[in-house]
């Protein structure tokens, strides 16, 4: 009695305590009938002095409030959410329970009544609402039915809340008392956020299941630590970090950077250095000074998370970056966490906007949180996570995403760790069935043992998705025929894993259309395919449709091969199929839309037609048919409409109507190129999709329904239109009126055409600030399919893409849709040009080595670029002195340097049809200057800052390889008395190189200065040889000027509008054909036939070299006296020379020019193929020391 007392006494007064946990309140359940022989309620108090809480009623919605054991009435509610079935007076469990066996559950009218299920009804459910999430709580179980001789009956427990239990318990031995001495008991479980936990009942063998009483103990869970997070900027009008201690005497801990990589290191509550790091994983925002969220918290409405300089702040993701990813990491795996997050944004007027958060460790939690409620913001929502288990990496990822809005927030956090004991996984066990039948599927599940691991979730993956998919659930669907391989994985204990193979067979995953009555008729080699209606999935869902054209007369079949096997035709009533049917003689004629179901076997025939409905033609989106679409044959409608009609709407855009009637509608699949999809297929699959956004315009509209697939050609084109499609530096923003590079551009071709040197090229700009690659793809068809131009330029950057924030991803997203956007626009026969990256004043070296990487694909990329990084950089990324608006954007004069970077005769190059150039490996360029003399000289079109010249050259002696004019005087780049490459400004100063050049060697010269910058730097080969500090206005560039060496050969002359970094240098030393900015291009090929070929600019530019001052050598036309003969001539390819009885010594040969191009030594044959058609000059010494020249002409 005493002992009775004690227990009673620390149940009202005290605490039990347990792992640490402290017990603080019990609850006991009986549940079964009101009366009858064999049922009854539990009256109060029982023989322990408990008190009882009696449910009776077995439908879904009976419910009832609980009253503790010490009869304090509390909030908690059990409710029946799938219903029971009540036992009778003449089934019952055991009447005379044993403390020894039960302990506190003996007692009598507790154990002989029950609920169960039965195969009829075979699953029954409870929860129990408004629990503290804050508290944990353990389970005992008892069930039992006595059924003497019976077979053995075994029921299945599964408790879900922040965590779960799964347990098994035997109810019916087969004895003639039943089960009368075993309880399950739960680990203790959390209720989740919502403060529920749920209790399923189900059978495992014997055909019953039976839950008779229960106790439920709730236990105060100590908090070891806590950790308060503050998000957001140091500084501004509103954002700051929190001083610690706070008001509540607490330590917070400040991440400021919402960049992939940025850690904090968090201290506790009380300022003790935990070990863990919390390490942004995706990109955020963070706030600005005018944005802002909660100003004014308070204690009654967010506890201790109410504190300003915490909730004012924040970062968030938005539209162009919709996702953010934090990572804890280093936490305990033996212990808990819970979270407290508080999201706002003050926007008064503003949409409402809603949050998602996912935390994932070896549980998982996912909640919403309204960030913005239109007004004053979030003010006193605060969401709280159930109980959170690490992986076994002692890692807990959290991901911010947007729900409603445009925008998610986090500004404060709260983690809570708790000392609960972790019972991992130690096996796993997979069932699951084989897939026999086409569509069929298995629910795969995974048992854990033990069976009260603290987390009984696991992930799935199948090695095969071309045999099956799987779900995060574990429905496992047929793709394909094959086997496939299940794996689960313990979510708690990822080394856990199980495996199984299922076989899937008899899968139709192809269905052909063919016979008379069809468009191409009943040779089933020629059989039209159809297609399977199943989403965006890869899944077999048996049901098959095709949109085409039926005949008057003949019959029709269903085949799944072309070469032969099953097929389908009539069965025995309308619309019905049969294996191996006859013919199908349809009613319907003309375009139909056909469906085959093969779950049902039966088919569809509904005549269709279509037609565009779009707020851009007569009538709008009112008009009942829209604007009908001709059969063009082979599932394709297409026809040219007007759609200039203005309804009084900004937002223009397009869809498909069939018949008339909506449900029968055509819209875009969301983030494709063109795939339409029916309605209810989009519905039944949850595709996103919208309208097809156009200008005005009078276009082609083809809608292609033996591809899902649409497309929109202008019906005229304007081959003289430039259109400048990019972000806001293409859109000028930083330049006076927004009149920045593209604008400065479009008054340069204006000039052009004016003084009759170019076609009337005009530009069109449509590029919109913050754009990316995604916005671009998003609106390529209505803003550069429905602007109808020849041409488009690309003026994006890596940092609207989030090079800065996300690195190689932004990299790669960048690099992937800027070639999509490339060659969308040469498939919609457009000719695209694009802007390289350029400078930033955030970047730091990693975000500049990415501009360089991108740069460089970009000069190799098959179109012409326009290196505007090299117009601007200050050498590591960022604006050069005095050239930025702001940080993102370019000034008037930064604006400028991007315009001189462009060739101005681009368009009319591309108009010509001039390809891009190769590298040409010709003949070197040979110059004899003691019997020649003459610059070669180059002059850039218009206004020249920043630019590159580089040259191959290979001598033995000393000179001036190179110069260039200025507005009063002239640099060169010369060979001194040492042998070394000299640099000499126009202003005196020099840069020399301490390696030989003149070694008879082919070297490559480089000279590139940056105008903004103030810098030249030389190069020989990939060496930098040194810098001035310089601002050169160029005029004319020249090779071989006075005083060049006696001899030399040139080849491959390179000049860009642009100053070229080290990488950039390197990659042309490595052979690379860059062309970015290029300008010229002449490989100087010594073998030419003409001096227009051997000067020839391959380059994308009318540009020419100017070669008139060159006299490369004069030759003497003589026979030398001699009687010989030069067959054939004209010569294809070998030239023989039959001398007689002279001697040959060596035979030259020259082009017109008087270039060497060939010499053969001891010889009478020369092979001439390698030349160019034209009149050479073939120099023939003898051995008397004799020479003769004859002409031959080169087919």
């Amino acid at each position: 009695m005493k002992k009775k007392l004690l227990l009673l006494f620390y149940l009202l007064f005290g605490f039990i305590h347990l792992n640490g946990q402290t017990l603080n309140q019990s609850f006991y359940v009986d549940f079964g009938p009101t009366g009858g022989t064999q049922g009854g309620i539990t009256p109060n108090p029982d023989a322990n002095g408990h008190y009882w809480n009696n449910i009776t009623s077995e439908g879904v919605g009976s419910n009832i409030t609980l009253t503790n054991a010490s009869n304090v009435a509390t909030s908690f509610k059990l409710e029946v959410t799938d219903n029971f079935t009540l036992n009778s007076t003449i089934n019952y469990g055991p009447a005379s329970p044993t403390a020894a066996n039960l302990d506190d559950l003996a007692i009598g009218t507790a154990t002989q009544d029950y609920f169960f299920v039965e195969a009829s009804n075979p699953t029954g459910q409870l929860k129990i609402r408004n629990l503290s999430p804050s508290k944990g709580y353990k389970f005992s179980v008892f069930g039992s039915r006595v059924a003497s001789g019976q077979a053995v009956r075994e029921s299945k427990f599964v408790f879900t809340g922040g965590n779960s239990f799964t347990g098994q318990l035997v109810t019916t031995d087969g004895t003639a008392t039943g089960n009368n001495n075993k309880t399950l008991k739960t680990t203790l479980l959390f209720p989740d956020a919502s403060g529920v936990i749920t209790i399923d009942l189900s059978i495992i063998t014997g055909n019953f299941g039976y839950i008779n009483a229960m106790k439920m103990e709730e236990y105060n869970i100590p908090v070891n630590q806590s950790m308060y997070v503050d998000f957001g900027p140091t500084g501004g009008n509103n954002g700051a970090i929190t001083p610690s201690p706070d008001v509540n005497n607490h330590y917070w801990n400040n991440p400021t950077n919402g960049a992939v990589g940025a850690t904090t290191t968090l201290v506790n509550s009380s300022n003790t250095a935990t070990g863990y790091t919390l390490t942004v994983t995706d990109n955020f925002s963070i706030n600005s000074s005018d944005s802002y969220g909660l100003l004014t918290p308070t204690t009654a409405n967010l506890d201790d998370l109410a504190i300003k300089t915490a909730t004012s702040d924040y970062f968030y993701t938005e539209g162009s970056n919709p996702t953010g990813q934090l990572k804890i990491t280093n936490l305990s795996p033996s212990k808990g966490y819970k979270f407290d997050v508080f999201g706002s944004r003050v926007a008064s007027g503003q949409a409402v906007r809603e949050s998602k958060f996912v935390f994932t460790g070896a549980n998982s939690f996912t909640g919403q949180l309204v960030t913005t409620d239109g007004a004053d913001g979030n003010k006193n929502k605060v969401l709280k996570t159930s109980v959170l288990f690490p992986n076994a990496s002692g890692e807990i990822i959290i991901d911010l995403s947007i729900v409603t809005g445009g925008f998610a927030y986090i500004n404060a956090m709260k983690v809570e760790e708790y000392d609960i004991p972790v019972i991992h996984v130690t096996a796993l066990q997979i069932t699951g069935n084989d897939i026999i039948t086409s569509g069929q599927t298995s629910q795969m599940s995974a048992a854990v043992t033990p069976s009260n691991a603290s987390s009984s979730a696991v992930s799935w993956k199948v090695d095969n998705a071309n045999i099956a998919t799987i779900s995060s659930s574990g429905l496992l669907t047929p793709t394909g025929n094959g086997s496939v391989v299940v794996t689960a994985t313990s979510l708690l204990t990822p080394s856990v894993s199980a495996t199984k193979t299922i076989n899937v067979s008899n899968q139709i995953s192809e269905l052909f259309f063919s016979g008379t009555a069809t468009e191409k008729g009943d040779n089933i080699v020629d059989a039209l395919p159809m297609r399977m209606v199943r989403g965006l999935t890869k899944n077999i869902t048996n049901i098959f449709e095709i949109y085409t054209s039926l005949k008057a007369n003949g019959t029709i079949n269903f085949y799944t091969s072309k070469s032969g096997g099953a097929f389908y035709g009539a069965g025995s009533g309308a619309g019905a199929l049969s294996l191996s049917g006859a013919g199908i003689d349809p009613t319907e004629t003309g375009t139909v839309l056909i469906t085959v179901n093969l779950n049902t076997n039966t088919y569809t025939i509904v005549p269709i037609r279509w037609a565009v409905a779009s707020n851009m033609i007569a009538g709008g989106w009112n008009i009942a048919e829209g604007a009908p679409l001709d059969y063009q044959g082979n599932g394709v409608w297409s026809k040219t409409i007007d759609m200039t009609v203005s309804n009084g709407e900004t937002d223009t855009r397009f869809s498909f109507k069939g018949n008339g009637d909506w449900p029968y509608s055509f819209h875009k699949v969301k983030n494709t190129t063109n795939t339409v999809m029916l309605k209810s297929e989009y519905q039944a699959y949850n595709v996103p999709t919208e309208d097809i956004g156009l200008k005005y315009g009078k276009f082609k509209i083809t809608l292609d329904l033996s591809n899902y697939s649409y497309s929109i050609e202008c019906d005229d084109i304007d081959d003289l239109e430039i259109s400048v499609m990019g972000s806001s530096v293409a859109n000028g923003f930083g330049a006076t009126n927004n009149q920045g590079y593209a604008y400065q551009y479009g008054q340069l071709l204006g000039e052009r055409f004016a003084s009759g040197t170019s076609s009337k090229f005009t530009t069109s700009n449509i590029a919109i600030n913050g754009n990316n690659t995604v916005s671009l793809l998003n609106r390529y068809e209505k803003d550069l399919i429905g602007d109808c131009s020849k041409y488009v330029i690309y003026g994006l950057s890596l940092g609207n893409e989030g090079i800065h924030e996300n690195g190689q991803p932004a990299f790669d997203q960048f690099k992937t849709n800027m070639q999509l956007l490339i060659a969308k626009a040469k498939q919609n026969g457009k000719i695209p040009v694009i802007m390289n990256n350029y400078t930033r004043e955030d970047y730091n070296a990693a975000d500049y080595n990415f501009i360089k990487q991108m740069n460089l694909l970009i000069h190799e990329w098959d179109l012409p670029s326009i290196n505007l990084l090299g117009a601007i950089d200050n050498g590591a990324g960022r604006w050069a002195t005095g050239y930025k608006s702001d940080d993102l954007h370019p000034n008037d004069i930064g604006h400028a340097e991007f315009f001189y970077a462009m060739v101005p005769s681009l368009f009319d190059a591309l108009e010509q049809g001039k390809s891009l150039p190769q590298i040409v490996a010709g003949t070197p360029l040979n110059i004899n200057n003691t019997a020649a003399n003459g610059a070669i000289k180059f002059t850039p079109e218009k206004t020249i800052h920043s630019f590159t010249t580089s040259f191959d050259v290979k001598t033995n002696t000393t000179g001036n390889l190179a110069s260039f004019t200025t507005t009063t005087t002239a640099g060169t780049i010369a060979i001194d008395a040492n042998g070394h490459l000299v640099y000499t400004s126009p202003s005196g100063t020099k840069i020399t190189g301490t390696t030989v050049v003149n070694d008879n060697q082919w070297h490559k010269i480089t000279l590139t200065h940056f105008y903004a910058r103030g810098t030249t730097f030389l190069y020989s080969d990939a060496a930098v040889l040194g810098s001035l500090n310089e601002k050169l206005e160029s005029k004319i560039f020249s090779l071989n000027p006075a005083n060049a060496p006696t001899s030399l050969q040139y080849k491959n002359w390179f000049f860009y509008r642009s100053g070229m970094n080290i990488e950039e240098i390197t990659a042309m030393n490595n052979g690379k054909m860059l062309k970015s900015s290029l300008e010229l291009y002449a490989p100087l090929d010594g073998g030419a036939a003409s001096g227009e070929a051997t000067f020839a600019n391959l380059a994308q530019s009318t540009n020419k070299i100017d070669f008139s001052a060159i006299t490369l050598k004069t030759i003497d036309f003589n026979s030398g006296n001699k009687t010989i003969q030069l067959y054939p001539n004209p010569v294809h390819e070998i030239l023989t020379i039959d001398s007689g009885d002279n001697d040959i010594k060596n035979i030259e040969v020259y082009n017109a020019l008087g270039g060497l191009v060939k010499t053969v030594a001891n010889s009478n044959t020369v092979n001439v193929n390698s030349l160019t058609s034209g009149i050479y000059v073939v120099k023939i010494f003898y051995s008397d020391s004799t020479n003769g020249s004859y002409k031959i002409i080169k087919k």
